[in-house]
């Protein structure tokens, strides 16, 4: 099977502003495909902007590109025939979710809400995702999706694991301050898991809060194959060699080392990770989970 060529777009959206993003997008996605991408990530709420101050100031962005969005997007891909990972915010009621849509060129839509939310930007104020991160099928590989903040828990990751994915796919907006999400995270998440990992990044400076840039692409190894600038809108690209990355079973040497992070589990002994956590800002004894505590 020959590789799959990827890409992501490091780009810098402006608050609010969903048409005018969604022209800057179109134009990076144009870019990508001419490179020979044949799938691209663009970063979390891209269309829509990340550093809103309340749930107010949100709505008429996150309302307007619920209507137009997916659409347009969808008719990008179709006309590039490229698979496209975008980032945005999506009302739904008086809510809004951060969520990552997926348009494959042959029409199917796919969507995906973030599930871990920090207290930044518009996460603030958001809903989270009520369900565990999937797999799909895009441009002939299988693809799990977080978004930013997810990448720190390994339980998502690995979900996107045991449901074969060969690479997943990260929307994000990494502020400055956080080197350790492109230089530790996503290398981890890629070798323990045996897949590899795009992450796009934004540019540029929001509400407040500066963004690093350095949108990286890393393989099953662990190894960063590609980091974008710090500063500068750019794409970046790789190779998914999707048989390389079903090959979970490694032999380094034939009977002497060899390991499977999928087949090696034992997942009778993490029923742990289904119970809350010991809470260590408060009494001992105290067991909350983080959405317990005020």
């Amino acid at each position: 099977m020959p590789t799959v060529r990827v890409a992501a777009c490091q780009i810098d959206p402006s608050l609010g502003e969903v048409d005018r993003n969604l022209d800057l997008i179109s134009r990076f996605l144009t870019d990508a495909q001419r490179g020979g991408a044949a799938l691209a990530v663009v970063p979390e709420a891209a269309v829509t902007g990340y550093g809103y101050a309340s749930l107010d100031e949100a709505m008429p962005a996150a309302r307007r590109a619920s209507a137009v969005a997916a659409d347009r997007l969808a008719e990008v891909a179709a006309s590039l025939g490229i698979a496209v990972i975008c980032g945005t915010l999506e009302a739904d009621g008086e809510e809004i979710f951060n969520v990552a849509l997926a348009l494959a060129p042959d029409g199917r839509r796919f969507r995906y809400r973030k599930i871990h939310l920090p207290y930044l930007g518009i996460d603030r104020f958001a809903t989270p995702g009520p369900d565990a991160p999937a797999v799909i099928e895009l441009a002939g590989m299988r693809v799990g999706i977080l978004i930013c903040y997810d990448l720190r828990f390994p339980e998502a990751a690995r979900v996107c694991a045991l449901d074969g994915a060969d690479l997943i796919a990260l929307p994000t907006n990494w502020p400055v301050g956080v080197d350790f999400h492109p230089d530790l995270f996503a290398p981890a998440r890629a070798a323990e898991n045996h897949c590899y990992l795009l992450a796009a990044d934004r540019v540029g400076s929001e509400g407040g809060t500066d963004f690093m840039g350095r949108s990286v692409f890393v393989d099953f190894n662990g190894s960063r194959l590609a980091v974008a600038s710090d500063t500068q809108e750019q794409i970046i690209y790789g190779d998914v060699d999707v048989e390389a990355a079903r090959a979970t079973h490694v032999r380094k040497r034939v009977g002497e080392h060899e390991w499977d992070t999928i087949a090696d589990r034992r997942p009778g002994l993490y029923e742990r990770l289904l119970q809350p956590a010991v809470d260590r800002q408060h009494p001992v004894g105290d067991t909350l989970y983080s959405g317990d505590v005020e």
